[in-house]
């Protein structure tokens, strides 16, 4: 028998992963939220029913597309979708109040606390234990709180330390109920990606008006710089930062993750100091190091999702 020339197979050309790009992206673009509201200088209830109001109608296109493609989803991951916004619009009612408290950046380094609270949330309601890693890290995240918010130390920046502190925490409480919901609508139908986002929040606009109308009334009669402001906040802060993160966070291990949302925070200090002039004392500055380190450290440990299409 001649002899037989084998060779090897030609390397299969990998396809670029964009999920890290969309990632930073995702979290630069909801870090400018804050400092947008500031800009709006509209009432809590005004500032959270329009830029709900203007995602809705941005992500109504997108939400019919899926539709055409997937169907519609079943009725609980449409009631999941709901409950979700009805956090969520606490989640903006809340920190919309104490980004005035507090300052800007600082109410964005403190509703991040989210991702130590979400871990909670679930050992409560479904009884998945966190990591062991938690529990001895909570005294140090809320003495880390304590210093960033301004509870310790010389006076801050912020109008209310303490209540824009606490309600900064109860935000980050309504949004680790937002993921919660969400969790269980993508777990039900994972092809449904833009859907519960959309019923979520529809449910968080719908949340605001009804407090709104209820207490201080939603302005209607704003000027450009308030409507422009209002109109990037659901464009930055809702429907193109959490499309982008929540199509990149599946692709990437969790401490890439990790590392890559603690942009947000970072950013939002910054704009804070470059755009609204407010520069936070040394005490405040130590305990927003400890405080995304922490949430750093506690975060990376996470098991990775499979993504959209993943075999």
């Amino acid at each position: 028998m001649g002899d037989v020339t084998t060779t090897a197979p030609a390397p299969v050309p990998t396809r670029p992963s964009f999920g890290p790009l969309a990632v930073v992206l995702g979290a630069l673009s909801l870090s400018a939220s804050s400092v947008l509201i500031v800009i709006a200088g509209t009432s809590t209830a005004t500032t959270a029913f329009w830029r709900c109001f203007f995602a809705v109608v941005m992500l109504a296109p997108v939400l019919v597309r899926e539709i055409r493609r997937h169907g519609m989803p079943g009725v609980r991951t449409i009631v999941s979708g709901l409950l979700a916004g009805l956090c969520l619009g606490a989640d903006f009612l809340l920190w919309n109040v104490s980004i005035g408290d507090v300052g800007a950046g600082i109410a964005t380094v403190l509703v991040n606390m989210q991702i130590v609270l979400f871990p909670l949330v679930m050992w409560a309601v479904t009884r998945i234990a966190p990591p062991r890693r938690f529990l001895p890290a909570l005294p140090v995240l809320l003495a880390a709180v304590a210093l960033a918010g301004g509870l310790v130390g010389p006076a801050p920046e912020g109008d209310n330390p303490l209540r824009g502190t606490v309600l900064a925490l109860a935000a980050a409480l309504g949004y680790s109920g937002y993921l919660f919901f969400s969790r269980g609508a993508g777990v039900r139908s994972p092809r449904h990606f833009v859907t519960p986002v959309f019923f979520a929040t529809a449910s968080a606009c719908l949340l605001a008006a009804v407090v709104g109308v209820t207490t201080s009334g939603i302005q209607l009669e704003l000027s450009a710089r308030a409507w422009i402001a209002l109109a990037f906040v659901a464009l930055t802060g809702q429907a193109l930062g959490w499309l982008l993160v929540g199509w990149g966070l599946p692709r990437l291990a969790p401490a890439v993750s990790s590392a890559l949302l603690l942009l947000q925070p970072v950013a939002a200090e910054l704009l804070a100091v470059v755009v609204l002039g407010q520069v936070p004392t040394a005490v405040q500055i130590v305990g927003c190091v400890a405080v995304l380190a922490t949430v750093w450290v506690l975060a990376r440990g996470r098991p990775r999702s499979p993504a959209p299409g993943d075999d």
